[in-house]
């Protein structure tokens, strides 16, 4: 006689199928494929965001020390002759050469080469990235305080309107502000920050800053 055996019922798992550990314990079992294509080729996602400042890099009391010091007056110096003393110089000489010539398109063509100069160099490049090339050579970088971020073209423009309404006394004003800033840094809330060696000129600045601190 035949014996009779009823089918396995719905929902359940045979008596010969032995679960994994981590089955048994509740846990989610990994599975050794899932584990190499981790391994070949499957890097997780990462974005790269520079790091904005932080509130120990640009303090309330200013003198910073991190991976961000802020820029002193030396280097802002250096970039403000290059920026800005250069380009006037070389737009006299065009001046004065068409006066010599008796061609005043020379002029002409220096001015509107000043001003294109100065919307390129002091707007987009700087707004952008924050490094003029006078800040390119004198390894600092103008960013937001907020966000350690560049101003953008727009914050950069209305930034150098600011300078044009200080009459030259709010480049001086870093020497003795705790933030290094001038006018036109508060007023567009952004701060000068150094990210290479420090210039000499910037050095020597700095030591009779600190010698003349009581």
């Amino acid at each position: 006689m035949t014996q009779f055996i009823p089918p396995p019922q719905f929902g359940r798992l045979p008596h010969s199928i032995q679960l994994p550990e981590a089955a048994r314990l509740g846990e989610p079992a990994t599975s050794p494929q899932a584990d190499t294509g981790a391994q070949i080729g499957r890097a997780p996602h990462t974005v790269h965001l520079e790091p904005p400042l932080r509130p120990s890099d640009v303090g309330e009391l200013g003198a910073v020390e991190g991976p961000q010091p802020l820029a002193g007056f030396g280097a802002r110096a250096i970039s403000f002759l290059i920026d800005y003393v250069v380009p006037v110089i070389v737009l006299n000489l065009l001046i004065s050469l068409g006066v010599v010539t008796g061609s005043p398109s020379l002029a002409v063509v220096g001015c509107l080469g000043l001003l294109g100069f100065g919307v390129w160099n002091s707007g987009y490049l700087q707004g952008t990235t924050g490094r003029s090339l006078g800040r390119r050579v004198a390894n600092t970088k103008l960013v937001t305080i907020e966000t350690g971020r560049p101003v953008g073209f727009g914050g950069a423009v209305a930034r150098q309107i600011c300078h044009a309404l200080e009459f030259g006394i709010g480049y001086l004003w870093p020497l003795w502000d705790g933030k290094r800033q001038t006018f036109a840094d508060k007023i567009a809330r952004t701060v000068v920050i150094r990210i290479g060696p420090e210039p000499r000129a910037d050095a020597a600045t700095e030591d009779r800053t600190d010698s003349a601190t009581p």
